[in-house]
């Protein structure tokens, strides 16, 4: 047996479910140059122009670090400017450019795919049930990471 058999079954579930659902997103975005672990960058950073990397990087729940490596690619690939604040020099502002904006819609579009293939032949009932959880489940997860951070200050 692996040892992602002795997981507790929920984290066991969620785990290959993310790592199936990048490797969809990322087989249907490759055309754009862009994987899946980018594509939350650019929605955040495409709905939110100007944002801080620290912002992006505790919004999204990552490592700062790790958000600093994938802005870089995106800033290699031409997704992103990124700008010193006006209002704080310290400051780099992340700002989308053409190329960003023009992929949202379609990064939208294969979410909504993987999320449609994912639910099918979940009733209404189930899934609206099934979302009250996973939505209890992000609160838990958020507070965690929440008071995580604050320890660490």
């Amino acid at each position: 047996p692996s040892s992602e058999d002795s997981m507790p079954s929920i984290t066991r579930n969620l785990n290959i479910i993310a790592r199936c659902g990048n490797q969809f997103r990322s087989a249907l975005l490759a055309g754009q140059g862009i994987t899946a672990v980018q594509a939350p960058y650019l929605l955040h950073i495409c709905a939110s122009p100007g944002m801080s990397q620290e912002q992006l990087a505790r919004a999204l729940h990552v490592n700062p670090s790790n958000a600093a490596r994938q802005l870089s690619l995106l800033e290699g690939q031409g997704f992103i400017d990124r700008r010193v604040s006006p209002q704080d020099k310290r400051l780099m502002e992340i700002h989308p450019t053409a190329k960003a904006l023009a992929c949202v819609p379609l990064i939208r579009e294969v979410n909504d795919q993987w999320n449609a293939y994912l639910t099918e032949g979940i009733s209404p009932g189930d899934l609206e049930a099934l979302e009250r959880m996973l939505d209890h489940m992000r609160g838990r997860a958020i507070k965690w990471d929440e008071e995580r951070e604050a320890q660490a200050t």
